[in-house]
């Protein structure tokens, strides 16, 4: 039930390098596609635009941050359930920014000097070495943007991964042979507590992405089927907690739900000085 995650900078091979790798591992494939297509069934959110809160940073065109949230989570929640009986490759889908902590987890990164990638993105793109740069460096910008504004978090940080590699040094054969290697590392097998925390991980994707409309910052933990959540105060408290704990019961394998609601001192505070 081993997992890896590919997360490459643009023009460095992460799609065949995931594909190579899937292949050497003989697991299953887990990208775009499959993950948007699902998302829009389950979530009832159109597919283009789950590929815009994919791609574009906020304030790109303006897109609501309630409606970037609710999108995140519907993809969110996909790739949880995409992932969640292992033995699987999964990029493209930046799902190492949210799926933290889980033993049985790989994390790669795949990056290239900034000339190699220039040169990889001229030649497939059949571009000119200045368009091309100009795609590279636009991509990068944009990513970036993504990454700082939604998770607060420096993706080229080598310490979020367990794996990085220079594909500018190594050939993507090389590079997919190195990754299927360390998956089987004892390290990276599934135990019975990763396990658990997997499933507890992906049943609270499940529930929250139920709940963002709701409230767009709603935090949820599961535990055995027990879903704990914490929600922001509002004028109609009651109904508020009602309608969570309806939309959370609903969902398959949720057994109970606790719901904290939490004063939001700084918007109160913010509304008394109108």
């Amino acid at each position: 039930m081993s997992v890896v995650i590919i997360s490459a900078t643009p023009f460095s091979g992460g799609e065949e390098v995931a594909a190579r790798a899937a292949a050497l591992l003989q697991y299953r494939s887990v990208g775009r596609d499959e993950v948007i297509e699902a998302a829009a069934r389950t979530y009832d959110v159109p597919p283009d635009k789950l590929v815009q809160a994919l791609d574009e940073p906020p304030g790109w065109r303006r897109t609501p941050v309630k409606e970037r949230r609710i999108r995140l989570a519907a993809i969110q929640a996909a790739v949880s359930d995409s992932l969640l009986e292992g033995n699987c490759v999964c990029h493209g889908l930046a799902a190492h920014l949210y799926v933290t902590g889980i033993s049985h987890v790989l994390k790669v990164r795949l990056s290239a000097p900034l000339e190699a990638r220039i040169e990889a993105a001229a030649r497939q793109r059949q571009l000119s070495e200045a368009k091309a740069r100009k795609l590279v460096l636009g991509l990068e910008k944009r990513r970036q943007r993504w990454v700082t504004a939604l998770f607060k978090v420096d993706e080229n940080d080598t310490a979020t991964f367990d794996l990085t590699i220079d594909t500018g040094e190594m050939s993507c054969e090389d590079a997919a042979a190195l990754i299927a290697e360390t998956a089987r590392q004892r390290r990276f097998k599934p135990m019975t507590y990763s396990v658990k925390q997997y499933r507890d991980y992906a049943l609270a994707s499940r529930v929250r992405a139920v709940l963002v409309e709701i409230d767009p910052e709603v935090v949820v933990h599961a535990d055995d089927g027990v879903i704990h959540i914490e929600a922001k105060a509002v004028a109609k408290k009651g109904e508020k907690v009602a309608l969570i704990k309806q939309r959370a019961l609903a969902v398959p394998h949720v057994e109970k739900v606790e719901v904290d609601v939490i004063d939001d001192i700084f918007a109160r505070a913010a509304v008394s000085m109108r």
